[in-house]
C-alpha cells in the first residue's frame, strides 16, 4: 500500500530536521513540489523521466519512477540493478523494487482509492500512460509539466555554480577550437575535432553542435556536412557541453579573413539586438517583452522577416527548458532563471549571423555567464 499515513509523514519531516535524509537541496525540492501539489489540488504525481527523477533525488538511473503525494515520504521504484544504490543514497525515501507489470499496476490501483487527481509528465509515452490511466480510471489525470518546469526554472546556488562551470568549460573548448579550425576543413572534420577535444577534457555535449561554413550559416539548424570552409568566409558555431549534469549553450559567428562590409553590417545589427535585450533583462519583466525588444532592433534595421525563431530558451539539466524569450511566453523573470539570448538574421543565399549568450537573472539585472568575445576574426 502506497497511501500516506500520518506517522510516515511525521517520520519524513523528523528525518529532514535531523539531517538523516538525503541531500537537503533535494529534500527542499520535494517539499516545494508537495506545496505546489497542494495548491493545485493534485493528490499524487508519477515522475518517470530520468531528468525529473534526478532533479528531485540526485540519483541518475536508466529505470525508475518517483511517486510523490501531497504529504509524507515519496516512493522510489526501480529494478534490481539500482536497488542497492537507491537504498544507499536516497535516505528518507521509501525504496521499492518494480514488480511484474500487472502486479505493479494493481499496487497503484490499491493506493489510488483516495486520489481524486493524479499528475503525469507531458512527455510520458502512450505505452506508459494508458495502463496507468486504466488501472486508476476513477481519478482525474492532469499534466504537471508546467508545474515541474516552474519549479526547475529558478536555479539554486549549487545549480548556478554548475552552470557557471559549464559555461566556462564551453568557453575554453571554443578557444581551443579556434586555434584548430582552419580554412580548407570540412564541417564534418571540424565536428570531429570538436568531439575529440571535448572528450579529451572529460566533457559531454549538451546537444549535437551546429557548424555552418559560408552560406550554410543561413540555415538556423544546419546539419554539418562535407562543405569546405573557404577563405574570406564566415563560420557559425552553436555548441554546448555538460558539467555536473548541467548544460551550457553558446553561438558565435566568426570570419576567416577580412570581413566583408555585408557581414559587418549584419553582425553589428545582431550584436545590437543581443546587447539591447541583455540590458533590459531584470526581475519583473515578462519574457515576451525581452523577445520583442530584440526583435524590434532587427525589424527597425529592415531585417525583421529574417529573424524567425524565439530569442532564447532556459537551460539547466536540459538544453531546452522553460521559460523562454518568445512572443508567447508571459512568464515574469525571477532571480535565478538562466536563459539564452540568441538573436539572429538569416538571409538565404547571402549571410547568416547568430550571437548567443547565457544570461543569469540577478536581483538587479543579469549576469552574462558566457565570456567568449562576440567579434572574432581569424586569419585565412
Amino acid at each position: 500500500m502506497v497511501g500516506r499515513r500520518t506517522s510516515v509523514a511525521r517520520s519524513f519531516q523528523e528525518q529532514h530536521a535531523e539531517g538523516k535524509i538525503m541531500n537537503q537541496a533535494h529534500v527542499k525540492r520535494i517539499e516545494k513540489l508537495q506545496a505546489a501539489m497542494v495548491a493545485a489540488n493534485v493528490d499524487a504525481i508519477f515522475l518517470y523521466s530520468e531528468i525529473n527523477r534526478n532533479y528531485f533525488t540526485g540519483l541518475t538511473t536508466s529505470n525508475g519512477l518517483l511517486l510523490v503525494e501531497q504529504q509524507g515520504m515519496p516512493v522510489f521504484y526501480t529494478d534490481f540493478r539500482y536497488i542497492e544504490v537507491a537504498n544507499r543514497t536516497l535516505k528518507g525515501i521509501e525504496i521499492r523494487k518494480f514488480k511484474p507489470a500487472k502486479e505493479q499496476l494493481a499496487d497503484y490501483s490499491a493506493a489510488a482509492t483516495s486520489w481524486k487527481t493524479i499528475g503525469y509528465e507531458g512527455n510520458l509515452t502512450v505505452a506508459q500512460f494508458l495502463p496507468l490511466q486504466e488501472a486508476m480510471s476513477g481519478a482525474k489525470w492532469v499534466s504537471i509539466s508546467t508545474m515541474v518546469s516552474a519549479l526547475r526554472s529558478v536555479k539554486s546556488a549549487d545549480e548556478i555554480d554548475a552552470m557557471r562551470r559549464s559555461a566556462a568549460a564551453n568557453d575554453a573548448l571554443f578557444a581551443d577550437l579556434m586555434d584548430t579550425f582552419k580554412v580548407g576543413m570540412s564541417e564534418l572534420e571540424m565536428l570531429r575535432h570538436f568531439r575529440m577535444k571535448m572528450a579529451a577534457r572529460g566533457l559531454k555535449e549538451s546537444f549535437s553542435p551546429i557548424l555552418c561554413a559560408g552560406t550554410n550559416a543561413v540555415e538556423c539548424h544546419h546539419e554539418p556536412d562535407e562543405t569546405i570552409l573557404k577563405p574570406n568566409s564566415e563560420l557559425l558555431i552553436d555548441m554546448g557541453v555538460i558539467v555536473d549534469n548541467y548544460c551550457s549553450d553558446m553561438t558565435r559567428t566568426v570570419f576567416f579573413g577580412e570581413p566583408t562590409a555585408r557581414f559587418r553590417e549584419i553582425h553589428d545589427i545582431v550584436l545590437n539586438a543581443n546587447q539591447t535585450a541583455q540590458a533590459a533583462v531584470k526581475p519583473g519583466v515578462r519574457c515576451c517583452d525581452i523577445d520583442a525588444i530584440a526583435r524590434g532592433v532587427i525589424k527597425d534595421a529592415g531585417y525583421g522577416d529574417y529573424f524567425g525563431h524565439a530569442l532564447g530558451h532556459s537551460v539547466g539539466l536540459e538544453i531546452h527548458e522553460q521559460p523562454a524569450f518568445s512572443a508567447t511566453c508571459e512568464t515574469v523573470l525571477e532571480p535565478g532563471m538562466i536563459i539564452t539570448n540568441e538573436p539572429g538574421i538569416y538571409i538565404p543565399g547571402d549571410v547568416g549571423v547568430r550571437i548567443e549568450d547565457l544570461l543569469l537573472v540577478t536581483e538587479t539585472g543579469c549576469e552574462v555567464l558566457t565570456h567568449t568575445p562576440h567579434e572574432i576574426v581569424l586569419p585565412c
